[in-house]
């Protein structure tokens, strides 16, 4: 990594390893609170909120490679705030948009919480959204819906994907506007998820990308999506590693510590290997994609593939080598393993991104 890059990961850790308890997390997610506003407003102080966005709107203007430092130190410190959800919906979504100095000044101060709407049915990820953008003789109206949400607790706004006479479209809408209605469950994850109804009026200045721009910018999504979430992945699954190591060093049995057990001895090894060639495949992705390589896609696919993959296998022998305790919620193991396992479908599943790196490889 770079200076910058050490010095942005070295910030990042200390501010999450000193004020992000796991205890106080479950607290707060048993309360059904998803998002600290003091935790944000300090994501937003540290300027990890500008990362993605243009230095010419005030931003730092920093690549995948800054964004995937956060992201895998929030799979290590399983952290709820939609921070990566916020930095992929800035760099693809709304930096891209001619009305990105409306809005982009609100998001890097922590006001605006903004997060993508894409998802309508089980099954109809790739087709045409049923929602619609449509122009009347009042002006603009969205109407539709969209489900599954992740963090959608959290946002103040929502970013729907909708259809309109000129293909798709990108519309910013409030979360508490006439005519939003949404309905918030508790997720696994420890993120909350959002089922929402959209019958509201759109003023043109929330219109951020229509068109071919629109396309362009779902397939930048998904693409950063995959990438991300699989350095997320990532952190989780090392963090996972090391809490089992710490706990078989600790834990002893027939009179001896369980890490002095030859045959657990490979086990962790195995898991350690894994994840390393998982981080130079996120890695390496990463750099495709601030080198804008011919390859990028190919690249992203094949980490989410590799992480997802790898991110469930260790987490699972984790719990294994823990034994009863890391199947209680009183411990961390086990939401390492629920973390991964809703990172491995989210905007692009695991299935969807091997089909597509085999569709690039020929």
């Amino acid at each position: 990594m770079t200076e910058d890059q050490v010095l942005l990961q070295d910030a990042a850790e200390r501010y999450l390893r000193d004020s992000y308890d796991f205890n106080a997390r479950r607290e707060r997610l048993t309360r059904g609170v998803y998002t600290d506003p003091q935790h944000w407003q300090a994501f937003a102080e540290m300027g990890w909120l500008t990362l993605p966005v243009p230095e010419h709107l005030d931003g730092l203007g920093l690549g995948t490679r800054e964004c995937a430092i956060l992201a895998e130190l929030c799979g290590r410190y399983l952290v709820t705030e939609p921070l990566i959800e916020v930095l992929m919906s800035a760099a693809t979504l709304i930096a891209p948009s001619p009305h990105a100095a409306a809005w982009l000044g609100q998001l890097v101060s922590g006001e605006l919480i903004p997060l993508a709407a894409i998802d309508e049915c089980a099954g109809r990820r790739n087709e045409r959204p049923a929602t619609v953008l449509s122009r009347g003789d009042s002006g603009w109206r969205l109407t539709g819906v969209k489900k599954w949400v992740s963090a959608g607790p959290s946002a103040t706004h929502f970013i729907v994907l909708a259809s309109c006479d000129e293909g798709l479209a990108w519309v910013l809408c409030p979360r508490d506007a006439a005519g939003v209605t949404c309905e918030t469950f508790p997720t696994h994850d420890g993120r909350g998820g959002a089922n929402c109804s959209f019958d509201t009026t759109i003023e043109e200045h929330q219109i951020l990308l229509a068109g071919t721009a629109a396309l362009s910018a779902l397939e930048a999504y998904r693409e950063l999506a995959m990438t991300l979430s699989s350095a997320e992945i990532l952190g989780a699954a090392h963090a996972a590693l090391n809490t089992t190591v710490e706990y078989t060093k600790q834990r002893v049995q027939f009179g001896q510590p369980l890490a002095s057990f030859q045959a657990l001895q490979h086990r962790m090894a195995n898991m350690l290997i894994q994840v390393e060639l998982t981080r130079s495949l996120v890695y390496a992705a990463c750099d495709a994609a601030d080198g804008d390589t011919p390859d990028r896609s190919r690249f992203a696919c094949a980490a989410k593939v590799k992480a997802s993959t790898v991110g469930r296998k260790v987490s699972q022998e984790a719990i294994q080598l823990h034994g009863g305790i890391a199947t209680t919620d009183e411990y961390i193991v086990g939401h390492f393993f629920k973390r991964i396992t809703a990172l491995e479908s989210w905007v692009c599943s695991r299935g969807e991104a091997l089909r597509e790196f085999m569709a690039f490889s020929g």
